[in-house]
């Protein structure tokens, strides 16, 4: 089977799991309509409560929570504080707040199926926000506010949420026993009508610049972003990447520890180096700025031997083995991870710091038929560090992933102008071939660990 087959077939199973035939419901008509049209305040409320007391409502428990996924939610009670940025009496909905809201509720929507559990705090935002539209000649939420916390996607994808349960018609899955919006708690059905009339109101507001905001974002990005100071060099023929950055002059090896925290993160290599964690782009061990020795696990595998103990392996040449950590067994060092790393703590993109991990073993050896090494190497994470792993695996968070798709595809247009269509569809299907196979091997891993359980 070719790749072209195999990735056409892969595409196609995912659509087959992701996609779920839709209702043609026919629209109620005390429904809020999406044509745009400005409408009162009272006209508004008047259609939330038409929509909220729709004959559906014996699906819903009396206190207003319907089964899983929201089972359990008491109904809240409607704010009557107003929307303010930085100010003590307001509500404290600073830019670092709003951005950590929506990396929350974004976050548990994409692999609980709920709001997760700053659905209170969702729900007092949205009502704040939207009372501050309706009733303020300039409303509080500046453009700069919405962009950098993504609220225009946390509201994006709130609504899709509920469009995919809109679409699901079998009511047979354990964890979904109600799918259809009208059997959401009282509480989430407001939450959604609220988001919707945000969004129309931020759209009427901004027009082309709500829309263009990616683009927006793509600029910073590259100017002030996490891609300053790194340049898209066209010559290199690293396979890592083709990123470079100036070396910067060092700073104390205390500066260092106090610079990165286990978690941090960056789109490539390149970025960490930048910022002096590791002092090549290179997959191999390195001091970095601050005298501290750091290891990038770009590519190969790793398995768990025991909790917090894992195995590294490699294969390739001699210079692949990493000679220079003979003499660092027992020492510990700084672990960085990599996407292109089968590995179930590997990040969903770009490269992570994992914090500090002991070498307890140190194997190398020559298959004498292939002339191929296998390097061995045994890791333990260091205990009583700020972060767990389990914290750690949760980056990138999804405003970091938006940066990752921003970046993936500036990479792409920039080999498509500098190399033309035909390397950029090569680096495209390359790119498509590595994650197809990374996902089968996570798969086939979580499965054998749910056996061993």
């Amino acid at each position: 089977m070719s790749m072209l087959e195999r990735i056409a077939r892969y595409n196609q199973s995912t659509r087959s799991r992701l996609e779920i035939p839709r209702l043609h419901i026919k629209p109620k008509p005390a429904r809020i309509s999406d044509d745009g049209e400005d409408r009162s305040q009272f006209s508004r409320r008047r259609d939330i409560m038409n929509q909220i007391l729709s004959p559906t409502i014996s699906q819903l428990g009396h206190d207003g929570a319907g089964s899983a996924p929201f089972s359990g939610s008491p109904t809240r009670v409607q704010s009557t504080e107003s929307l303010v940025l930085n100010e003590p009496d307001g509500l404290g909905w600073d830019r670092a707040t709003l951005l950590e809201l929506s990396d929350s509720i974004r976050a548990s929507l994409r692999h609980d199926k709920t709001p997760g559990p700053a659905h209170k705090d969702l729900g007092s935002f949205l009502e704040a926000a939207l009372r501050d539209e309706e009733q303020r000649r300039r409303p509080t939420l500046n453009f700069e506010t919405i962009e950098f916390a993504r609220l225009d996607k946390l509201l994006s994808e709130l609504l899709y949420f509920a469009e995919t349960l809109k679409a699901a018609t079998s009511p047979s899955s354990a964890n979904l026993a109600i799918t259809m919006v009208e059997g959401l708690p009282l509480e989430f059905r407001l939450d959604l009508s609220n988001a919707k009339n945000l969004r129309r109101a931020w759209r009427r507001r901004f027009r082309e610049q709500y829309f263009m905001m990616d683009q927006h974002r793509c600029a910073l990005l590259v100017q002030g972003g996490r891609l300053k100071d790194v340049s898209f060099n066209n010559a290199l023929a690293y396979d890592l990447g083709k990123w470079h950055t100036k070396v910067n002059d060092p700073i104390s090896e205390l500066e260092g520890n106090l610079q990165f925290e286990a978690g941090h993160w960056w789109l490539n290599i390149t970025c960490a180096e930048r910022d002096g964690i590791v002092a090549s782009s290179f997959e191999k061990p390195t001091k970095g700025r601050y005298g501290i020795t750091a290891l990038p696990l770009l590519t190969g595998q790793e398995e768990m031997i025991h909790p917090n103990v894992y195995k590294y392996i490699r294969e390739g040449r001699a210079g692949d083995m990493h000679i220079a950590l003979i003499s660092q067994v027992g020492r510990q060092i700084r672990i960085l991870r990599g996407y292109r790393l089968k590995s179930i703590l590997a990040p969903l993109a770009g490269v992570r710091y994992d914090g500090l991990f002991t070498i307890k073993q140190y194997g190398c050896k020559l298959d004498n038929k292939t002339k191929v090494y296998r390097l061995e190497l045994t890791l333990e994470h260091v205990p009583g560090q700020k972060k767990s792993l389990e914290e750690i695996k949760l980056v990138p968070r999804p405003s970091q992933l938006d940066d990752w798709n921003l970046y993936e595809k500036l990479e792409g247009d920039k080999i498509k102008l500098l190399q033309g269509d035909s390397r950029y569809l090569e680096w495209k299907l390359r790119r498509q071939e590595e994650k197809i196979n990374r996902e089968d091997w996570r798969r086939a891993r979580l499965f054998r660990a749910s056996i061993w359980e």
